[in-house]
């Protein structure tokens, strides 16, 4: 460019220039502090809730490990809860055999008893049976006076009636 075009320029750079000082110092006296406080302000609020959520966090962390805590003291408890019932299951279990146990023994004694009461019932009987047996035999032998060899050949007949019976 040209010198003279660069001179005729200089005037109106300088009445820009001068402009632009006056907006800024009104500017800077009137705008820029009150700009600069909403901006402080608004710096300072930001910090403010950076600082807010910092704690929180923090306070989120101790709440998380308490709640840790007690979750891990609750299962404890019931894994202790567990092998307690489990023990009194296992007891009761026990019981239940030995109480088993018990009743057998005591249906095993009484079905002892009631085969010996009836062996004794049918000792009995059969001793009646014998008995009976023996008057009959006598009574005939007494009716019939029989000889040695009849009286055999008679008890013969007679014990092989028995047996079909």
């Amino acid at each position: 460019m040209d010198l003279n075009v660069i001179k005729s320029y200089i005037p109106e750079m300088a009445t820009q220039l001068l402009g632009f000082l006056i907006v800024f110092f009104i500017l800077k006296k009137f705008a820029f502090a009150s700009i600069l406080g909403v901006i402080d302000a608004r710096r300072n609020k930001i910090e403010h809730e950076f600082a807010d959520i910092e704690k929180k966090k923090r306070d989120l962390e101790g709440l998380e490990k308490e709640y840790r805590g007690r979750l891990d003291k609750i299962e404890q408890e019931a894994r202790e809860k567990i092998q307690e019932a489990s023990k009194i299951g296992q007891n009761l279990a026990k019981d239940i055999q030995e109480a088993a146990r018990l009743d057998a023994k005591r249906l095993f004694e009484r079905t002892q008893a009631d085969i010996e009461q009836e062996i004794a019932k049918g000792r009995l009987s059969l001793r009646n049976e014998i008995v009976e047996i023996s008057t009959m035999m006598t009574e005939k032998v007494l009716r019939e006076k029989l000889d040695a060899r009849e009286q055999e050949k008679m008890v013969d007949k007679f014990l092989k009636e028995l047996e079909k019976v």
